[in-house]
């Protein structure tokens, strides 16, 4: 049985500018001619910044400052005695500067609807409010504190925001107090309930068993 004859196609290079695509090249058209709607991505929403002041604390305690600066510099020219090249004195530097910014260079706390935490000359902190546990109130500034029950909590560093001679501490402390709960609140011990399994819970009920 004879196979009918494919119809030859002319190629794309002897087809003039105006003509039609072959069938196989053309898209696929949406109903009523109109174009399909295209998918927005969702709108990442923006960090507003709350509050921000700036802080100096190298001219607080001039004597203090003198020590850490004489400190600093000593480090430094021990780092180059001991070994005189400089990307390892430029290292031991960088470290130096960078554990003793805030101090030694002007700091800017701020506060904003997701974040809080400070920049300044070669370091900057900033945490989720999610991150932090509760806060402690000091004339001096505020502690933004981890979860100080575990281990883990107890080695992690806490960030303590000064108060400058221009800031509003009652304002910083409203919108600090309406992220983080107090620390009587967050101190509680949870609701755990009264049967649950594992280990713990069965050396408990046998140490209440003893007790009787």
């Amino acid at each position: 049985m004879s196979q009918p004859p494919r119809k030859s196609r002319r190629p794309s290079y002897l087809s003039g500018p105006g003509s039609p695509p072959p069938p196989s090249e053309r898209k696929p058209e949406s109903p009523g001619g109109t174009p399909p709607p295209q998918e927005t991505p969702p709108e990442v929403e923006e960090d507003r910044e709350l509050l921000s002041w700036r802080v100096w604390l190298l001219p607080r305690r001039p004597l203090v400052s003198v020590v850490v600066v004489a400190v600093v510099l000593f480090s430094i020219y021990l780092a180059y005695w001991a070994l005189p090249q400089i990307l390892f004195v430029g290292l031991i530097t960088f470290i130096l500067l960078n554990r003793l910014a805030p101090y030694l260079f002007p700091v800017k706390y701020f506060l904003s609807e997701q974040r809080a935490g400070y920049k300044t000359f070669l370091a900057a902190d900033s945490r989720p409010w999610e991150r932090i546990f509760t806060y402690y109130k000091f004339p001096d500034g505020v502690l933004l504190s981890n979860d100080t029950r575990s281990i883990r909590g107890r080695l992690r560093e806490g960030l303590f925001m000064y108060y400058g001679s221009e800031t509003p501490v009652d304002e910083v402390l409203s919108i600090v107090a309406s992220k983080l709960p107090a620390p009587e609140e967050a101190m509680k011990p949870k609701d755990e309930p009264q049967f649950k399994g594992g280990v713990r819970s069965a050396f408990r009920r046998i140490r209440r068993f003893k007790e009787r």
